[in-house]
C-alpha cells in the first residue's frame, strides 16, 4: 500500500495512492469545519471504477509528481 498526501493553498488537501483492495485512489479534503473535514472528491478503482486515464487526469491538475504519474500510467503501484 502506498500512501501520499499533498497540502493545497486553501488549506485543502489530497491523499492519493495505490492500494491492495480499493486499487489506485485519489481524494480531496476541505479545511476543517468544527474540526471535521469534508471530502470533495472520492474516486477508487474498485468503489467507484476509477480507471487508470481518470487517476492520470486528476494527478496532473493538482500537479503530483511525473514519475508517480509514469507508474499509473504503466499500472505499477505508486512508490
Amino acid at each position: 500500500m502506498s500512501r501520499f498526501t499533498k497540502q493545497l493553498e486553501n488549506d485543502k488537501y489530497i491523499a492519493y495512492g495505490h492500494d491492495i483492495v480499493l486499487g489506485y485512489f485519489f481524494d480531496v479534503f476541505s479545511a476543517p469545519i468544527d474540526g471535521e473535514r469534508e471530502l470533495i472528491i472520492s474516486e477508487s478503482s474498485m468503489l467507484t471504477r476509477m480507471d487508470r486515464g481518470k487517476m492520470i487526469n486528476l494527478m496532473d491538475l493538482f500537479n503530483l509528481p511525473e514519475s508517480q504519474i509514469e507508474q499509473v500510467a504503466l499500472d505499477l503501484p505508486i512508490s
